[in-house]
């Protein structure tokens, strides 16, 4: 994959260890966050996670890059004075955007810290600029393209995160937009009079973190690397999605696809310069938990319409099904299709009770079984209900053939149950004592010891 570079390819030693040692000290991080987006940088100093040991990998599109096309005829950008609300972005090729806007890479990375959210975002671009910066940055929830080709058709609830630096700043200012499908658009719109439209800015203000470069410093990742960056062509953020409420906490991955663009200025009507297309926004942090039902038969068969319930669960793992146990919401119930089968989709990690609550007739209830769900993972259950056999005892006197109640105990139930006294309607005591099958003789008065093994 190319790359459009700027400083020269051979990097001395000597240049590295100056990148590196110039890099500046890396600051306190975001609330409850890892990761160092606070020093401008992409190595590792002091802190836990930087992008050097992120995870990141260039040569998918599932690895949280996004490189963009070689600068030249063939690389692409937004046109004819697009702008943001444009729902379907024009794309051209060949003309290129002036130096400031021009991109080479961006990164991105969601991850779950202390049960908590958090974003994190970096670009580059080809040369140090004259101006403002304005770079944004798209997540959204379909990866169907749009009818450009390139970029993903919108959808109510998108999220579009603007990274502003004013003339010579070094200290970004965030926000965050959602794409929004009704409302009034005077008053609900950023820009636009027309719906759908990007909404009115929220404030990231105390959620976030983020810092440029003010020395050159040294992306070590992969492909082209090292590459040295020069002065305010890196910089980067992390946001806490959870108490900013961008996303709610434990919730799925929310965001199918993430791509960044450049802005000509600080106003959000102005034109959208260059952009790299879309990639994959990450793994999901959720699981699925399917389920097979079958009875106790030989070979087993699927049953239907019995109704599982999920179930949080709070002990730990291994540990019976406790008070401390409800039900989780929402889809807190799947039923048997034919097959046999149901699912639990969208499962955030953790620990559940999964409950058969109505079993289908003629079967036993299975017992509740535990699963672990971890991110991208999927538990297989499989419930084996009883099959359930009725024993019927007719008790007849053989000198008149008629019916004679008596008390029958099974596998020692008690109370003890009365056999049948009368014949039901449209029978006579005389069929059913005829019935044979297995008819014990000559029986006398008292107490009885019988068996009865139902075969598989």
């Amino acid at each position: 994959m190319h790359t459009k570079i700027r400083a020269q390819i051979g990097v001395t030693v000597a240049v590295l260890a100056l990148a590196l040692s110039g890099a500046p000290a890396s600051q306190a991080n975001l609330a409850g966050s890892g990761f160092d987006t606070g020093d401008g940088n992409l190595v590792v100093n002091d802190e836990a996670m930087d992008w050097a040991n992120a995870g990141i990998n260039c040569s998918v599109t599932t690895g949280g890059c996004g490189i963009d096309l070689p600068t030249g005829q063939g690389d692409n950008s937004f046109g004819n004075g697009t702008k943001e609300d444009d729902a379907v972005p024009t794309v051209v090729n060949g003309s290129i955007p002036n130096n400031k806007s021009d991109l080479l890479r961006f990164y991105t990375k969601m991850t779950q810290e202390g049960g908590k959210d958090f974003l994190y975002l970096a670009w580059e671009r080809v040369q140090e600029p004259n101006g403002t910066t304005n770079m944004d940055f798209e997540f959204n929830q379909s990866k169907v393209t749009s009818a450009n080709g390139v970029t993903p058709v919108r959808t109510a609830g998108d999220i579009l995160v603007k990274y502003d630096l004013s003339q010579g700043g070094v200290n970004p200012s965030l926000g965050y937009h959602e794409w929004i499908t009704t409302g009034n658009p005077r008053t609900d719109c950023e820009a636009s009079n027309t719906l759908p439209c990007w909404g009115t800015v929220n404030a990231l203000t105390g959620f976030f973190e983020g810092s440029i470069n003010t020395v050159e410093v040294v992306d070590p990742i992969a492909p082209d690397a090292p590459r040295t960056l020069s002065v305010r062509t890196f910089g980067e953020a992390a946001i806490n999605l959870t108490d900013s409420g961008i996303i709610p906490a434990n919730t799925c991955q929310p965001f199918a696809s993430a791509y960044l663009k450049s802005r000509s200025s600080d106003s959000f009507t102005s034109a959208v310069k260059d952009f790299i297309a879309p990639i994959s926004a990450g793994a999901s942090r959720c699981g699925t938990i399917n389920i097979t039902k079958v009875n106790d038969d030989s070979p087993a068969s699927a049953l239907q319409g019995a109704v599982f319930t999920l179930y949080n669960d709070f002990a730990p793992v291994g540990t019976a099904m406790g008070a401390e146990d409800t039900a989780v919401t929402p889809a807190t119930t799947c039923t048997t299709s034919a097959a046999g089968t149901c699912s639990f989709t969208n499962v955030p990690i953790g620990n559940y009770w999964v409950v058969e609550t109505t079993t289908p007739a003629g079967h036993d209830t299975a017992a509740p079984q535990q699963a672990v769900v971890g991110a991208g993972g999927t538990v297989a259950l499989t419930f084996v209900n009883p099959r359930d056999f009725k024993v019927i005892v007719l008790v007849c006197s053989e000198a008149t053939n008629s019916l004679y109640p008596s008390q029958v105990t099974l596998d020692g139930s008690s109370p003890a149950k009365t056999s049948l006294g009368a014949p039901p309607s449209g029978m006579t005591a005389a069929q059913l004592c005829g019935l044979g099958g297995a008819a014990f003789d000559d029986q006398s008065y008292g107490s009885h010891t019988a068996g009865v093994t139902i075969p598989q």
